[in-house]
């Protein structure tokens, strides 16, 4: 399959909304947040969106004839999961809002690790998408969704 930089960039866009949204975060809650921890948070935010699509690809290429069928299941169940998940979550941080002030906090190296991780389990499922590209056009594709996260995170930390 020829690779479609149009689509490619569509999905990095969209796989980059999540993190963008994180770091706007990050940046609101550490106001006075130094440059060298909003590139450390924007890089791990690209690392991950790069990464995790990569063991999608890697993982679906190597059962592709016996998921072919499946994976369209696998991505909903996943992202039905997540999508639960946030739910709940929400629920509990509404309840949890009246009773607590919004402070100001520093963000630590384990939280960005674990925020990294967060915004980019759905790009696990992208890596099935790109099973019809050989592996250099996907890990290109990988490298773009991955370039374009880092770039627009580390902005909307600078902006949050």
């Amino acid at each position: 399959m020829r690779m479609d930089w149009i689509n490619v960039s569509i999905v990095s866009l969209s796989m980059s909304v999540d993190a963008m949204v994180v770091g706007s975060t990050d940046g609101l809650r550490e106001r006075h947040m130094s440059i060298v921890k909003a590139l450390l948070i924007a890089a791990t935010f690209g690392l991950f969106q790069f990464g995790m699509p990569a063991l999608g690809y890697f993982v679906g290429y190597s059962f592709r004839d016996a998921l072919t069928a499946a994976i369209p299941w696998i991505a909903f169940a996943l992202l039905s999961l997540l999508s639960a998940k946030s739910l709940v979550d929400f629920v509990k941080d509404r309840k949890n809002k009246d009773k607590e002030e919004v402070e100001e906090r520093k963000i630590k190296p384990m939280d960005i690790f674990f925020q990294g991780i967060a915004t980019s389990i759905d790009a696990l499922c992208i890596g099935f998408v790109f099973l019809g590209y050989a592996i250099p056009e996907a890990m290109l594709s990988f490298g773009v969704i991955g370039v374009s996260t880092f770039t627009l995170s580390f902005l909307m930390v600078m902006l949050g």
